[in-house]
């Protein structure tokens, strides 16, 4: 089964979803994140269809579905609100760059750490609450779950690229690491699409 938007919003209207939000704060070491996904969620080792929810704040939720199919573990993610168009979404590069930089906008705190933050999470394998905790504690609520929802996001295409490019054969999620490098460097999607094939 490959799923598409309405797949998945008829899955969350009738509960077909497995719930499995907090399976992962700190992050696995890249190697080891196809395995540790296979023991938890089953991405190799049972590619039956499902819906797996893995995020939640507030209202957004970050999901991932089985299977896609590019490698035997391969899983796709989705974001879920209903205040968004489209209500659900695989999220693109371009995507997750348009969030980073209406963030960095909204505080010069954010426009400072975000990169930062970003390195803590995928780099260093922090978790999202940690990141949260080291760069930003001086924010908001509401700015707080803004950022949330990007790392989150973030943090899920990272294990996605991790498990389907794992290291130390390929790149995994340094590429997404590479991007928001660029971003912070000024360059625009365009050009980093010059430079890097994401």
């Amino acid at each position: 089964m490959s799923w598409n938007e309405n797949d998945v919003l008829r899955a969350l209207n009738k509960g077909q979803y497995v719930n499995s939000i907090g399976i992962i704060d700190d992050l696995p070491p890249p190697e080891n994140v196809r395995r540790f996904l296979d023991t938890k969620l089953g991405i190799c080792r049972d590619r039956s269809p499902k819906l797996i929810l893995v995020e939640r704040i507030d209202d957004y939720m970050v999901l991932i579905t089985i299977p896609d199919g590019k490698t035997e573990c391969d899983f796709r993610v989705w974001r879920f609100s209903s205040n968004l168009k489209p209500q659900a979404k695989i999220p693109t590069h371009d995507d997750l760059g348009k969030m980073f930089a209406e963030l960095k906008r909204k505080n010069s705190v954010i426009d400072e750490y975000l990169v930062n933050a970003i390195l803590k999470l995928l780099r260093d394998r922090w978790s999202i609450d940690n990141v949260i905790n080291h760069h930003f504690t001086t924010l908001s609520n509401d700015l707080k779950i803004e950022i949330k929802k990007f790392l989150a996001t973030l943090k899920w295409i990272g294990l996605q690229e991790d498990a389907n490019y794992p290291p130390p054969r390929y790149l995994g999620s340094k590429m997404s690491l590479a991007v928001y490098a660029l971003l912070e460097a000024g360059f625009t999607n365009s050009e980093i699409r010059r430079v890097i094939r994401f």
